[in-house]
Order: structure tokens, then C-alpha cells, then sequence
């Protein structure tokens, strides 16, 4: 997933290299990998840990001998957050190559 959301960004980020030629300021990148990767990524994670709680309650029972780690699930949080600032970090610095090598072209 973190794969394919820095693939379509970049996609996306060579279409706003425009914007920062106009503006001159590269701080639109940092913005929209916020908004584009690191969000949708967070939120995806946060999503999952929330599924995996709520269907594993049914099935978790102290009898049986089954528990829901609170330590797994904080470590899936953890772990999601910092990958989505890895990915919006390496989204921001691709961009950023990206904007500092793109010349006008003509139609």
C-alpha cells in the first residue's frame, strides 16, 4: 500500500511542479504529501487495528485461553504512523527532485 500511494504521488507531483515554477516555493509538496500519502495511510491503519479489535472480540475469551494484546495492537499503531511519515518524508523528497528538474515545454 505504501508502494502504490508513493507511486501515484509522484504521478501526481509531476503535474505540480508547475505550481512551484509559478510560486517558487517547494512548501506545496510537503502540504500535499501530508494530505495525499501520510493521512489515507494513517487512517487506513488506524481503520485496520479497529477492524482487528472489533472482530477479534467475539473470539477472544480468558476460558479458551485466548487474550487481544493491547501491546500487539499499540504496535500496529506505532508502526502505522511511522510508515505513513516515512512514506510522506519520501513522497515530499521525490517531489521536490522532481520540481527542481522540470522545464517548460511546448504543446
Amino acid at each position: 500500500m505504501v508502494f502504490s500511494t508513493l507511486s501515484e504521488f509522484l504521478r501526481f507531483a509531476r503535474n505540480l511542479a508547475l505550481l512551484t515554477a509559478v510560486t517558487g516555493e517547494y512548501e506545496v509538496f510537503r502540504k500535499t504529501a501530508g494530505w495525499a500519502v501520510a493521512l489515507p495511510l494513517a487512517t487506513t491503519g488506524v481503520t485496520g487495528v479497529a477492524v482487528y479489535v472489533f472482530l477479534a472480540q467475539p473470539v477472544t475469551n480468558i476460558t479458551r485461553g485466548a487474550e487481544l494484546s493491547g501491546v500487539l495492537c499499540l504496535a500496529f499503531l506505532a508502526l502505522t504512523i511511522a510508515l505513513s511519515l516515512t512514506a510522506a518524508l519520501a513522497a515530499h523528497a521525490a517531489a521536490l527532485r522532481e520540481a527542481r528538474v522540470w522545464r517548460p515545454r511546448a504543446d
